[in-house]
């Protein structure tokens, strides 16, 4: 299994004993994009524990390149079959090693990623009140 390296990782305690059918936790689509087939897909909102809404970028598991090359954001692994989300890991981009396309595709493969959603230009605040939010 992946051992994070960096004490902001955040690694959702029920990731491996809870099914795809919960609820997705505080996350939803975009409803002004909802008429849009070209977007609707690439973005997602998650609730943080402080109410906060954080619209995020969402690339599948294919895209990983992109995602590990970002470098300043709040990255959230999700599982997901059909409608259903579950988020499985978050993590600031800054605190990992830029570019290391390997340690991102071994993550998803362990953790079941199916999409990445990175949330751009956020801070050790925003992972803490995600992390609380998602995987918990």
């Amino acid at each position: 299994m992946y051992q994070p390296r960096h004490p902001s990782f955040s690694l959702s305690r029920s990731a491996f004993g809870r099914t795809l059918e919960d609820p997705a936790p505080r996350g939803q689509a975009l409803q002004s994009l909802a008429e849009t087939d070209s977007l609707r897909g690439r973005f997602f909102s998650w609730r943080g524990a402080s109410g906060r809404r954080y619209v995020c970028s969402v690339f599948q598991a294919g895209e990983d390149s992109f995602v590990a090359d970002v470098t300043n954001g709040v990255v959230i692994g999700v599982a997901r079959e059909g409608a259903a989300t579950r988020p499985v890991c978050v993590f600031l981009a800054q605190e990992r090693v830029a570019g290391d396309r390997q340690a991102l595709r071994r993550m998803a493969r362990e953790l079941g990623v199916a999409e990445w959603h990175v949330h751009f230009c956020a801070d050790a605040a925003s992972l803490r009140d995600l992390s609380a939010s998602l995987l918990n």
